[in-house]
Protein backbone atom coordinates (compact mmCIF):
# COMPACT_ATOMS: atom_id res chain seq x y z
CA UNK A 1 0.00 0.00 0.00
CA UNK A 2 1.01 3.38 -1.04
CA UNK A 3 1.68 6.03 1.61
CA UNK A 4 0.18 9.53 0.87
CA UNK A 5 3.70 11.19 1.35
CA UNK A 6 4.79 8.27 -1.24
CA UNK A 7 1.82 9.29 -3.83
CA UNK A 8 2.30 13.08 -3.15
CA UNK A 9 5.81 12.87 -4.39
CA UNK A 10 4.92 11.70 -7.42
CA UNK A 11 3.66 14.90 -8.58
CA UNK A 12 7.63 15.83 -8.59
CA UNK A 13 9.21 12.73 -9.85
CA UNK A 14 8.46 11.51 -13.11
CA UNK A 15 8.42 7.59 -13.47
CA UNK A 16 9.73 6.64 -16.60
CA UNK A 17 10.83 3.00 -18.00
CA UNK A 18 13.72 1.52 -16.26
CA UNK A 19 15.55 1.28 -20.25
CA UNK A 20 14.79 5.31 -20.41
CA UNK A 21 16.55 6.28 -17.57
CA UNK A 22 19.77 9.19 -17.81
CA UNK A 23 22.32 10.06 -16.00
CA UNK A 24 23.44 13.64 -15.26
CA UNK A 25 27.41 14.33 -15.65
CA UNK A 26 28.56 15.57 -11.44
CA UNK A 27 32.02 17.11 -12.11
CA UNK A 28 35.51 15.05 -12.37
CA UNK A 29 34.78 12.11 -9.66
CA UNK A 30 31.99 10.11 -10.11
CA UNK A 31 30.26 8.59 -7.19
CA UNK A 32 30.32 4.35 -8.08
CA UNK A 33 29.00 3.18 -5.05
CA UNK A 34 27.06 3.95 -1.45
CA UNK A 35 26.34 1.74 1.49
CA UNK A 36 24.67 3.36 4.34
CA UNK A 37 24.03 2.16 7.80
CA UNK A 38 21.66 2.91 9.54
CA UNK A 39 19.77 3.11 12.64
CA UNK A 40 15.64 2.07 12.52
CA UNK A 41 13.31 4.29 12.82
CA UNK A 42 10.98 6.00 15.94
CA UNK A 43 9.82 3.66 18.51
CA UNK A 44 8.94 2.66 22.16
CA UNK A 45 10.56 2.26 24.85
CA UNK A 46 11.94 -1.07 24.78
CA UNK A 47 11.32 -1.68 28.44
CA UNK A 48 7.87 -2.29 29.71
CA UNK A 49 5.99 0.64 31.23
CA UNK A 50 5.40 -1.64 34.27
CA UNK A 51 9.29 -1.48 35.02
CA UNK A 52 10.13 2.09 33.93
CA UNK A 53 7.60 3.23 36.37
CA UNK A 54 9.58 2.49 39.17
CA UNK A 55 11.66 4.89 38.70
CA UNK A 56 8.92 7.56 38.33
CA UNK A 57 6.13 8.85 40.72
CA UNK A 58 3.90 9.46 37.52
CA UNK A 59 3.20 6.48 35.30
CA UNK A 60 5.27 7.13 31.70
CA UNK A 61 2.66 7.17 28.82
CA UNK A 62 1.33 4.63 26.70
CA UNK A 63 2.23 4.08 22.94
CA UNK A 64 -0.11 2.74 19.91
CA UNK A 65 2.44 0.15 18.65
CA UNK A 66 3.85 -2.69 20.68
CA UNK A 67 7.40 -2.39 22.81
CA UNK A 68 9.83 -1.66 19.99
CA UNK A 69 7.89 -1.51 16.71
CA UNK A 70 8.21 1.47 14.55
CA UNK A 71 5.82 4.12 15.02
CA UNK A 72 3.38 5.96 12.43
CA UNK A 73 4.99 8.96 13.00
CA UNK A 74 8.57 7.34 12.94
CA UNK A 75 7.50 5.75 9.08
CA UNK A 76 6.68 9.59 8.46
CA UNK A 77 10.21 10.33 9.46
CA UNK A 78 12.27 7.94 8.14
CA UNK A 79 10.17 8.24 4.50
CA UNK A 80 11.20 11.94 4.33
CA UNK A 81 15.01 10.34 5.00
CA UNK A 82 14.69 8.02 2.09
CA UNK A 83 13.06 11.27 -0.17
CA UNK A 84 16.19 12.90 0.80
CA UNK A 85 18.70 10.38 -0.45
CA UNK A 86 17.12 10.05 -3.80
CA UNK A 87 17.12 13.80 -4.13
CA UNK A 88 21.40 13.50 -3.15
CA UNK A 89 21.88 10.48 -5.28
CA UNK A 90 20.34 12.02 -8.10
CA UNK A 91 22.90 14.85 -8.10
CA UNK A 92 25.91 13.11 -7.32
CA UNK A 93 24.58 11.12 -10.33
CA UNK A 94 24.41 7.11 -8.56
CA UNK A 95 20.65 7.58 -9.43
CA UNK A 96 18.64 8.80 -12.40
CA UNK A 97 16.11 11.43 -12.14
CA UNK A 98 13.69 9.01 -12.62
CA UNK A 99 12.50 5.36 -13.36
CA UNK A 100 12.30 2.26 -10.74
CA UNK A 101 15.58 0.35 -10.01
CA UNK A 102 16.37 -2.46 -11.92
CA UNK A 103 16.74 -6.16 -10.15
CA UNK A 104 20.57 -5.47 -8.88
CA UNK A 105 20.44 -1.75 -8.53
CA UNK A 106 19.57 -1.19 -4.95
CA UNK A 107 20.01 -4.27 -2.35
CA UNK A 108 18.36 -3.71 0.88
CA UNK A 109 19.09 -5.91 4.41
CA UNK A 110 17.25 -5.19 7.46
CA UNK A 111 17.79 -6.76 11.23
CA UNK A 112 14.68 -8.76 11.87
CA UNK A 113 13.09 -6.82 14.16
CA UNK A 114 9.79 -5.63 12.97
CA UNK A 115 11.12 -1.64 13.61
CA UNK A 116 14.21 -2.30 11.38
CA UNK A 117 11.94 -4.32 8.62
CA UNK A 118 9.42 -1.62 8.76
CA UNK A 119 12.39 1.16 8.67
CA UNK A 120 13.91 -0.23 5.59
CA UNK A 121 10.09 -0.37 3.57
CA UNK A 122 9.34 3.06 4.36
CA UNK A 123 12.70 4.52 3.57
CA UNK A 124 12.43 2.63 0.10
CA UNK A 125 9.13 4.17 -0.32
CA UNK A 126 10.70 7.68 -0.20
CA UNK A 127 13.94 6.61 -1.98
CA UNK A 128 11.80 5.18 -4.91
CA UNK A 129 8.29 6.64 -4.74
CA UNK A 130 6.07 5.13 -7.09
CA UNK A 131 7.82 1.62 -7.71
CA UNK A 132 7.12 -1.78 -6.73
CA UNK A 133 8.73 -2.28 -3.22
CA UNK A 134 12.10 -4.06 -3.44
CA UNK A 135 12.32 -7.45 -1.25
CA UNK A 136 13.80 -6.68 1.93
CA UNK A 137 16.95 -9.52 2.87
CA UNK A 138 17.23 -10.51 6.57
CA UNK A 139 18.45 -13.73 7.96
CA UNK A 140 16.42 -16.78 8.55
CA UNK A 141 15.10 -16.34 12.20
CA UNK A 142 16.70 -19.43 14.51
CA UNK A 143 15.57 -19.51 18.24
CA UNK A 144 18.30 -17.86 20.13
CA UNK A 145 20.39 -16.89 17.51
CA UNK A 146 20.58 -13.05 16.20
CA UNK A 147 21.90 -11.64 13.20
CA UNK A 148 25.65 -11.66 13.49
CA UNK A 149 26.31 -8.60 11.93
CA UNK A 150 24.46 -6.93 14.49
CA UNK A 151 24.44 -8.84 17.31
CA UNK A 152 27.30 -10.90 17.38
CA UNK A 153 27.57 -11.77 21.20
CA UNK A 154 26.42 -14.12 22.98
CA UNK A 155 25.05 -16.00 19.83
CA UNK A 156 27.76 -16.06 16.97
CA UNK A 157 30.61 -15.28 19.68
CA UNK A 158 31.41 -15.49 23.50
CA UNK A 159 32.05 -12.45 25.31
CA UNK A 160 35.12 -11.23 25.56
CA UNK A 161 36.96 -12.42 29.06
CA UNK A 162 36.06 -10.32 32.17
CA UNK A 163 39.39 -9.18 32.84
CA UNK A 164 39.82 -7.50 29.33
CA UNK A 165 36.39 -6.02 29.31
CA UNK A 166 36.99 -4.86 33.17
CA UNK A 167 40.02 -3.15 32.04
CA UNK A 168 38.47 -1.57 28.92
CA UNK A 169 36.06 0.00 30.75
CA UNK A 170 38.42 0.87 33.77
CA UNK A 171 40.66 3.04 30.95
CA UNK A 172 37.49 5.15 29.74
CA UNK A 173 36.68 6.13 33.24
CA UNK A 174 39.23 6.65 34.82
CA UNK A 175 41.70 5.54 37.84
CA UNK A 176 38.37 5.99 40.15
CA UNK A 177 35.14 5.31 38.51
CA UNK A 178 33.14 6.31 41.15
CA UNK A 179 32.80 9.59 39.83
CA UNK A 180 32.00 8.80 36.18
CA UNK A 181 28.44 7.71 37.50
CA UNK A 182 27.99 10.87 40.11
CA UNK A 183 25.73 13.29 40.19
CA UNK A 184 28.96 15.78 41.02
CA UNK A 185 30.44 15.07 37.21
CA UNK A 186 26.58 15.00 35.59
CA UNK A 187 25.03 17.46 37.46
CA UNK A 188 22.04 17.32 34.92
CA UNK A 189 20.79 14.23 36.81
CA UNK A 190 19.82 16.04 39.03
CA UNK A 191 16.95 17.87 36.65
CA UNK A 192 16.18 14.54 35.27
CA UNK A 193 15.32 13.16 39.19
CA UNK A 194 13.19 16.08 39.36
CA UNK A 195 11.63 15.45 36.28
CA UNK A 196 10.93 12.06 37.02
CA UNK A 197 9.96 13.20 40.55
CA UNK A 198 9.16 16.77 41.15
CA UNK A 199 7.39 15.84 44.42
CA UNK A 200 9.66 15.28 47.43
CA UNK A 201 6.67 13.88 49.55
CA UNK A 202 5.95 11.25 46.59
CA UNK A 203 9.19 9.69 45.64
CA UNK A 204 9.49 7.21 42.77
CA UNK A 205 9.70 3.56 44.14
CA UNK A 206 13.51 3.68 42.78
CA UNK A 207 14.92 7.10 42.66
CA UNK A 208 18.06 7.28 39.95
CA UNK A 209 19.65 9.42 42.43
CA UNK A 210 19.99 6.29 44.96
CA UNK A 211 21.17 3.91 42.64
CA UNK A 212 24.75 3.32 43.24
CA UNK A 213 25.40 4.35 39.28
CA UNK A 214 22.92 6.85 38.61
CA UNK A 215 24.19 7.63 35.04
CA UNK A 216 23.46 4.08 33.90
CA UNK A 217 19.87 3.91 35.76
CA UNK A 218 19.08 7.75 34.44
CA UNK A 219 20.40 6.66 30.38
CA UNK A 220 17.61 4.60 29.35
CA UNK A 221 15.02 6.84 30.29
CA UNK A 222 16.43 10.12 28.78
CA UNK A 223 16.46 8.02 25.78
CA UNK A 224 12.87 7.14 26.31
CA UNK A 225 11.81 11.04 26.73
CA UNK A 226 13.70 11.59 23.79
CA UNK A 227 11.84 9.64 21.99
CA UNK A 228 8.17 10.79 23.28
CA UNK A 229 9.92 14.12 22.26
CA UNK A 230 10.33 13.08 18.26
CA UNK A 231 7.45 10.92 18.10
CA UNK A 232 5.52 14.13 18.10
CA UNK A 233 3.27 13.30 21.24
CA UNK A 234 2.06 16.13 22.69
CA UNK A 235 4.32 18.36 25.28
CA UNK A 236 2.12 17.31 28.03
CA UNK A 237 3.19 13.54 27.84
CA UNK A 238 7.22 14.64 26.92
CA UNK A 239 8.56 14.22 30.64
CA UNK A 240 5.02 14.80 31.72
CA UNK A 241 5.27 18.02 30.51
CA UNK A 242 8.14 19.07 32.05
CA UNK A 243 10.51 18.45 29.51
CA UNK A 244 11.18 21.11 27.10
CA UNK A 245 13.25 20.49 24.27
CA UNK A 246 16.23 22.74 25.44
CA UNK A 247 16.13 20.90 28.95
CA UNK A 248 15.89 17.53 26.42
CA UNK A 249 19.54 18.81 24.95
CA UNK A 250 20.65 18.84 28.20
CA UNK A 251 19.71 15.31 29.09
CA UNK A 252 21.25 13.71 26.12
CA UNK A 253 24.71 13.81 26.92
CA UNK A 254 23.62 11.30 29.92
CA UNK A 255 22.55 8.86 27.52
CA UNK A 256 25.30 9.22 25.33
CA UNK A 257 28.11 8.88 27.81
CA UNK A 258 26.76 5.79 29.46
CA UNK A 259 25.73 3.99 26.09
CA UNK A 260 29.21 4.87 24.51
CA UNK A 261 31.22 3.19 27.80
CA UNK A 262 29.38 0.04 26.62
CA UNK A 263 29.60 0.50 22.97
CA UNK A 264 32.65 2.75 22.01
CA UNK A 265 35.41 1.79 24.00
CA UNK A 266 38.12 -0.10 22.37
CA UNK A 267 37.47 -3.70 23.37
CA UNK A 268 33.44 -3.70 23.21
CA UNK A 269 33.87 -1.59 19.58
CA UNK A 270 36.19 -4.56 18.65
CA UNK A 271 34.74 -7.51 19.70
CA UNK A 272 30.97 -5.88 18.78
CA UNK A 273 31.53 -4.20 15.64
CA UNK A 274 34.56 -6.23 13.68
CA UNK A 275 32.55 -8.38 11.78
CA UNK A 276 29.85 -6.06 10.09
CA UNK A 277 32.46 -3.81 9.72
CA UNK A 278 34.36 -7.18 7.72
CA UNK A 279 31.19 -7.29 6.19
CA UNK A 280 31.08 -3.63 5.24
CA UNK A 281 34.63 -3.88 3.72
CA UNK A 282 34.01 -6.89 1.69
CA UNK A 283 31.50 -5.23 0.22
CA UNK A 284 33.32 -1.94 -0.84
CA UNK A 285 36.14 -4.23 -2.18
CA UNK A 286 33.43 -5.75 -4.22
CA UNK A 287 32.18 -2.32 -5.87
CA UNK A 288 35.63 -1.53 -6.98
CA UNK A 289 36.10 -4.33 -8.52
CA UNK A 290 36.85 -2.19 -12.26
CA UNK A 291 33.70 -0.90 -13.74
CA UNK A 292 31.88 -2.75 -16.33
CA UNK A 293 34.56 -5.45 -16.15
CA UNK A 294 32.42 -8.49 -17.62
CA UNK A 295 34.58 -11.14 -15.35
CA UNK A 296 34.35 -9.15 -11.62
CA UNK A 297 33.11 -11.71 -9.05
CA UNK A 298 31.37 -11.74 -5.80
CA UNK A 299 33.78 -11.54 -3.27
CA UNK A 300 32.89 -14.30 -0.19
CA UNK A 301 31.08 -12.09 2.68
CA UNK A 302 29.87 -8.95 0.54
CA UNK A 303 26.04 -8.01 1.10
CA UNK A 304 24.47 -7.98 -2.11
CA UNK A 305 25.04 -8.94 -5.74
CA UNK A 306 28.18 -7.53 -8.10
CA UNK A 307 27.23 -4.42 -9.49
CA UNK A 308 24.50 -3.15 -6.92
CA UNK A 309 24.85 0.86 -6.66
CA UNK A 310 23.24 0.99 -3.04
CA UNK A 311 23.48 -0.95 0.04
CA UNK A 312 20.90 -0.13 2.62
CA UNK A 313 21.72 -1.53 5.66
CA UNK A 314 19.17 -1.31 8.53
CA UNK A 315 20.53 -1.79 12.39
CA UNK A 316 20.81 -0.16 15.73
CA UNK A 317 22.58 2.59 17.42
CA UNK A 318 24.57 -0.14 19.21
CA UNK A 319 25.75 -0.83 15.46
CA UNK A 320 26.82 3.16 14.82
CA UNK A 321 28.19 3.50 18.19
CA UNK A 322 30.64 0.20 17.49
CA UNK A 323 31.50 1.53 13.50
CA UNK A 324 32.54 4.94 15.54
CA UNK A 325 34.35 3.28 18.08
CA UNK A 326 36.25 0.91 15.92
CA UNK A 327 37.02 3.60 13.24
CA UNK A 328 37.51 5.70 15.71
CA UNK A 329 35.04 8.75 13.93
CA UNK A 330 33.64 11.64 16.18
CA UNK A 331 30.76 14.06 14.84
CA UNK A 332 29.06 17.16 16.61
CA UNK A 333 25.44 17.27 14.73
CA UNK A 334 22.62 19.62 15.44
CA UNK A 335 25.08 20.38 19.00
CA UNK A 336 25.20 17.25 20.19
CA UNK A 337 28.51 15.07 19.79
CA UNK A 338 28.02 11.55 19.09
CA UNK A 339 24.83 11.12 19.40
CA UNK A 340 22.96 8.48 17.34
CA UNK A 341 19.01 9.34 17.62
CA UNK A 342 16.42 7.17 14.97
CA UNK A 343 16.96 7.31 11.34
CA UNK A 344 21.30 8.34 11.70
CA UNK A 345 23.26 7.24 9.16
CA UNK A 346 26.69 6.48 8.99
CA UNK A 347 27.70 6.85 4.68
CA UNK A 348 30.53 4.99 3.18
CA UNK A 349 31.15 6.33 -0.44
CA UNK A 350 33.11 5.00 -3.11
CA UNK A 351 33.92 7.88 -5.69
CA UNK A 352 36.51 7.29 -9.01
CA UNK A 353 37.95 9.34 -11.00
CA UNK A 354 36.75 8.49 -14.87
CA UNK A 355 40.42 9.10 -16.22
CA UNK A 356 42.58 7.59 -13.46
CA UNK A 357 39.63 4.49 -12.52
CA UNK A 358 41.03 4.94 -8.76
CA UNK A 359 38.66 5.00 -6.23
CA UNK A 360 38.40 7.34 -2.82
CA UNK A 361 36.85 6.79 -0.30
CA UNK A 362 34.27 9.36 1.47
CA UNK A 363 32.95 8.78 4.98
CA UNK A 364 29.78 11.16 5.85
CA UNK A 365 27.70 10.75 9.66
CA UNK A 366 24.04 12.19 8.52
CA UNK A 367 20.88 12.80 11.03
CA UNK A 368 17.56 14.65 11.45
CA UNK A 369 17.44 17.35 14.07
CA UNK A 370 15.50 16.52 16.65
CA UNK A 371 13.21 19.50 14.98
CA UNK A 372 12.78 17.73 11.77
CA UNK A 373 12.24 14.17 13.56
CA UNK A 374 9.20 15.92 15.54
CA UNK A 375 7.58 17.52 13.28
CA UNK A 376 8.02 15.04 10.35
CA UNK A 377 8.59 17.97 8.08
CA UNK A 378 10.00 17.56 4.46
CA UNK A 379 13.84 16.88 3.69
CA UNK A 380 15.23 18.58 0.69
CA UNK A 381 18.33 20.01 -0.51
CA UNK A 382 17.25 23.14 0.38
CA UNK A 383 16.25 21.59 4.03
CA UNK A 384 18.96 18.94 4.19
CA UNK A 385 19.09 16.61 7.48
CA UNK A 386 22.72 17.63 9.47
CA UNK A 387 25.47 15.98 7.42
CA UNK A 388 28.74 15.78 8.92
CA UNK A 389 32.37 15.15 6.75
CA UNK A 390 34.25 12.06 8.29
CA UNK A 391 37.93 11.47 8.24
CA UNK A 392 38.11 7.65 7.08
CA UNK A 393 41.04 5.81 9.23
CA UNK A 394 44.70 5.87 7.69
CA UNK A 395 43.78 9.76 5.50
CA UNK A 396 43.94 13.28 6.45
CA UNK A 397 41.42 15.20 7.46
CA UNK A 398 39.65 17.21 4.46
CA UNK A 399 42.17 15.32 1.79
CA UNK A 400 40.87 13.05 -0.62
CA UNK A 401 41.38 9.23 0.61
CA UNK A 402 42.51 6.55 -1.64
CA UNK A 403 39.91 3.38 -1.25
CA UNK A 404 42.96 1.38 -0.99
CA UNK A 405 44.48 3.27 1.90
CA UNK A 406 41.11 2.88 4.03
CA UNK A 407 40.79 -0.72 2.77
CA UNK A 408 44.18 -1.31 4.50
CA UNK A 409 43.81 0.48 7.48
CA UNK A 410 40.43 -0.65 8.58
CA UNK A 411 41.22 -4.14 8.18
CA UNK A 412 43.93 -3.65 10.54
CA UNK A 413 41.51 -2.38 13.30
CA UNK A 414 39.16 -5.97 13.30
CA UNK A 415 39.87 -8.59 15.47
CA UNK A 416 39.95 -11.85 13.36
CA UNK A 417 38.71 -13.81 16.50
CA UNK A 418 35.29 -12.07 16.13
CA UNK A 419 34.41 -12.03 12.40
CA UNK A 420 32.38 -14.56 10.20
CA UNK A 421 33.66 -14.99 6.80
CA UNK A 422 30.51 -16.15 5.76
CA UNK A 423 27.23 -14.20 6.10
CA UNK A 424 24.13 -16.44 7.44
CA UNK A 425 21.32 -17.75 5.18
CA UNK A 426 18.73 -14.96 4.37
CA UNK A 427 15.43 -15.00 3.39
CA UNK A 428 13.57 -12.55 1.59
CA UNK A 429 10.50 -10.29 3.10
CA UNK A 430 7.60 -10.44 1.14
CA UNK A 431 6.33 -6.80 -0.09
CA UNK A 432 3.89 -5.16 2.03
CA UNK A 433 0.45 -5.42 0.80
Amino acid sequence: MRTPLAIALLLTVTILPAQNRTFTDHGKDKLRFTLVLSRHGIRPPLTAASALDLHSYDPWPEWEVPLGYLTPHGAIAIHQMGSYMRLDFVRNGLLPAAGCPDSNEVYLYADTYERNIESTRNTFAGLEPGCDPLPINTIIPVQGVRDALFSPIPSSFPLPPKDISASDSQAAMGKDAAPFFSVTENPELKELAHVLAPDPAHPAAKPILDDPKPLAAASPLVEDILLEYVDDKPMSDVGWGRVDERMLRRLIPLQVKQFALTTRTPVSARTHGSNLMAHILETLEQAAQPSHNPSARPIPGAIGPVGTHLVYVSGHDTNLFNIGGLLNLHWTADERTDDTPPDSQIVFELWQNPKSKEYTMRLRYRMQTIDQLRSGQALTLANPPVEVELTPPGCRVRAACRFTVFDHAAHALLDPAYIKPDLQPTQVVAAAP
